[in-house]
């Protein structure tokens, strides 16, 4: 499993609402699937599996959400879509 725990996510919101920017996070990834953890209301987790090489789905329970993250192979580049409750948008993760 390799773990980058310096990772910066950017948070874009379909609403009016401003979007994070370089927001700090945590992304574990092995054979098996994708975690990636972040500070909201709490402790906030998703958790996904490999869809085909660099193709994740995921889901958190923290915050009954689903969400998608996409990757060339040897980049330090997760972008998708995320969707929670109502609220919907695009993130871009750069592994640190």
């Amino acid at each position: 499993m390799t773990i980058w725990k310096n990772s910066k996510m950017t948070r874009l919101y379909y609403s009016k609402d401003s979007a994070l920017e370089d927001y700090h996070c945590i992304v574990e990834i092995d054979d098996k699937g994708i975690v990636v953890e972040y500070e909201g209301d709490g402790t906030v987790q998703y958790r996904g599996s490999d869809k085909g090489i660099g193709h994740y789905l995921l889901r958190s329970k923290t915050v009954n959400g689903e969400a998608s993250l996409h990757m060339f192979p040897l980049s330090t580049i997760l972008e998708g879509c995320w969707f929670e409750g109502g609220d919907r948008g695009m993130w871009r993760i750069t592994l640190a």
